[in-house]
């Protein structure tokens, strides 16, 4: 639209004037309902929050909206083009300025009638801002909202107006101003600022949160101390507090060493997400992004900036050390990343509060507060007064960012029933262990913590799955902390898993459970952590477990679709076992019972959790429970369609919308082997693939975009 055809900015305001004075301002703007449907979507019954680093400045640019909008009724106007400076000389003037006495609310309305003009924007909102505190102190972000009008939405005023929405905590609705050509009447619509680079990942990434512990040094320590004094309690809020107000993300873990790490009860686990190791991993492993001279720069030199704990969490730390250093001599030290240090904390030290702050403060708050957390995912949190400070609580919660979600969209694969049964048998061997004597109970004490929460974190998402389904009656059992009754609770847990979750139908899953279950000294450090020889004669009983999965498994390759159109997970298998043979031709069990008999012990071991599970992911059949109808209200399908078209600007033309067995519904990319017996998709506004896992096995076909919703939204 060019200049000419848009009134004077004096004329703009004139209009937003009549508007506001006659009550008309907030039937006025148009799209109302779909900005709203955003906010509205994560406030659903049947939603459980997710840590979406997408989605982040998308939501936060709808929530401002929702809350600037609920402000434009009973507005009183305060000035019109005049300046509001207190001092003598200086001219501060926003366009229109008005008081929602109902609300107590102030709002800052500028106009933007030329794109020359837009770099202003944020300079001049940030000014009258200022001055508003002038004459208010400690007014509040929530209390100061901002509605910028323009005619051009630029990628600068884009990006500027969404930082304010998603990391300067303000509160800016941004609406496109336009001629209605018929009558040329002015009109105003809603504007989403899309200012976020799609990265397509699910989860921080895996060496993006780094930590360094401080110990609590004393000369003479209460060893029988069970909770530290109220001063490392306020030094954890201290800390907590200043990463906020610098912006910084992160959290804490407070911990009770009970076996002699260091000269102390008392350690603290400082965790900070490392801006250049995300970077690192979404370079790789992402959706394309376009070489740009900073870009460039770091892929130069990110070789030569290891994984570090931000420089922020050092000052966080000294703010709080006036606190602690009257009774501690306080020492910094083992800076690894959060899976290096819990290998190390699992043995040594026991959890006992958290605290959190920045993005993971916010998201920590919002999950425990949300209602279908409270109701069905966790309802223990509000069972037992229980909140994110909690190792209950927060654990899981961690972990899940650091490794995903277990049983991802409801799926259980191989993999899925390995990796459970290495949580539950992993629980179980650190009891029966503990059992054996008082002094092992004390010792294995912080073994046996630890692997309850990664139980539980897993019992969870197996309980979500159960109640999900009316194919499995039987209900899952309760883990518990009594130290009477929590072997037989983890031993019904593994029984539930392997007749009920997994059932006989799944004879692959089963294998892969129990494997897991019997291998946790196999396939891991934990023998040698805990000073455990395995004897030979188990050792021998679960590798030819291992190796009866591989020769019952392989030879039903040639059925399985990963093998039909080569996918990429089955080039890879076919790779790792090309050494011993060929998986494309080899499809009786002798010839591959010969060739598994020869591949070496030590291989096996190594690599059966990692390529070899793999590959038997591709060719056993996913577990399948019939999964309730899940309603969905409100589905943020323009969210879907960036994801799409990000997919395709990216050379990928093949993108689909996905459903999983849960219901949840996101974009993905289709497997690269089947791509060449598809048609790509012409136009990504009009058509795209939908992948729907409902229905008993997998459903593909490319459908138009209005086809999609009504098939969704009727389901």
């Amino acid at each position: 639209m060019s200049a000419s055809s848009i009134p004077l900015e004096s004329e703009v305001a004139a209009w937003l004037v009549q508007l506001i004075e006659s009550e008309g301002l907030y039937d006025a703007i148009a799209g109302k309902e779909d900005l709203v449907s955003i906010a509205e979507g994560v406030r659903q019954a049947h939603f459980i929050p997710s840590f979406g680093i997408d989605y982040r400045s998308r939501l936060a640019s709808a929530d401002a909206a929702e809350h600037v909008l609920n402000q434009l009724t009973l507005l009183e106007i305060m000035s019109v083009n005049m300046s509001i400076s207190l001092t003598t000389g200086e001219v501060l003037r926003p366009d229109i300025l008005c008081f929602n006495p109902e609300s107590r609310t102030l709002v800052v309305f500028e106009i933007k009638r030329a794109a020359e003009t837009e770099r202003q924007t944020v300079t001049e909102l940030g000014g009258y801002e200022q001055e508003l505190r002038n004459l208010l102190p400690f007014v509040g972000d929530y209390d100061i909202c901002f509605v910028v009008v323009a005619t051009e939405w630029s990628t600068l005023l884009n990006h500027a107006v969404g930082a304010l929405n998603a990391w300067s905590g303000k509160r800016c609705l941004a609406l496109k101003l336009a001629i209605d050509v018929p009558g040329k009447n002015l009109s105003l619509n809603c504007h989403l600022p899309e200012a976020w680079h799609l990265t397509g990942s699910l989860a921080l990434a895996p060496d993006a949160l780094q930590t360094i512990n401080l110990y609590l040094a004393e000369d003479d320590p209460d060893m029988d101390e069970n909770w530290p004094p109220r001063s490392v309690i306020t030094a954890m809020d201290v800390i907590a507090r200043a990463g906020d107000r610098a912006g910084s993300h992160g959290f804490m873990m407070l911990w009770k060493d009970v076996n002699g790490m260091g000269r102390g009860v008392w350690g603290l686990t400082l965790c900070g997400i490392d801006p250049y190791a995300m970077y690192a991993w979404w370079r790789n492993h992402g959706l394309p992004q376009r070489d740009s001279d900073i870009a460039l720069f770091f892929d130069k030199n990110l070789d030569d900036m290891p994984g570090l704990v931000p420089n922020s969490v050092f000052a966080h730390i000294d703010e709080a050390r006036t606190l602690l250093s009257h009774r501690y001599d306080l020492e910094l030290g083992d800076a690894f990343s959060w899976e290096m240090q819990l290998k190390a904390l699992r043995m040594q030290a026991l959890p006992r509060r958290f605290e959190f702050w920045g993005s993971l403060g916010q998201y920590a708050q919002k999950f425990v507060c949300n209602p279908s957390v409270r109701d069905r995912y966790m309802p223990y949190i509000g069972h037992n007064d229980l909140d994110w400070t909690d190792p209950d609580v927060a654990l899981p919660l961690i972990q899940n960012l650091a490794q995903g979600t277990p049983f991802s969209g409801g799926q259980i694969s191989c993999s899925d029933a390995f990796k459970a049964g290495t949580a539950i048998g992993t629980l179980i061997i650190a009891l029966r262990n503990a059992a054996a004597s008082e002094a092992a109970a004390l010792k294995l004490e912080p073994f046996v913590c630890w692997s309850q929460y990664e139980a539980l974190r897993y019992a969870i998402e197996m309980q979500q799955i159960s109640a999900g389904t009316d194919d499995i009656e039987e209900p899952i059992p309760t883990l518990t902390n009594n130290p009477q009754q929590r072997l037989q609770a983890a031993e019904a847990m593994r029984l539930w898993i392997f007749s009920h979750l997994l059932g006989d139908d799944h004879p692959f899953h089963q294998h892969c459970f129990e494997l897991g279950c019997s291998g946790p000294f196999l396939f891991g450090d934990l023998a040698l952590r805990l000073g455990y020889q395995l004897p030979p004669e188990p050792r021998g009983h679960m590798l030819g477990e291992l190796r009866e999965i591989m020769k019952r498994a392989i030879p039903k390759v040639a059925a399985s679709v990963g093998y039909q159109v080569r996918s990429e997970a089955y080039k890879a298998f076919a790779d790792y076992l090309s050494p011993y043979l060929d998986i494309g031709s080899c499809h009786d069990e002798t010839s591959v019972g010969t060739a598994v008999d020869a591949m070496p012990d030590d291989e096996l071991i190594a690599q059966f959790p990692k390529q070899i599970l793999k590959g038997i992911d591709i060719i056993i059949p996913l577990v399948f429970h019939q999964a309730k109808a899940v309603p969905i209200s409100a589905v943020d399908w323009d969210w879907l369609k960036a994801g799409i078209r990000a997919l395709y600007d990216a050379g990928n033309h093949h993108g689909a919308v996905i459903r999983q067995l849960d219901g949840t519904i996101g974009t993905g990319c289709i497997d690269k082997g089947m791509t060449g017996l598809l048609v790509p998709i012409s136009d990504p506004k009009e058509e795209v693939y939908f992948y729907d896992n409902l229905a008993g096995h997998a459903i593909m076909a490319k459908i138009t975009w209005r086809k999609l919703i009504e098939t969704v939204t009727s389901d």
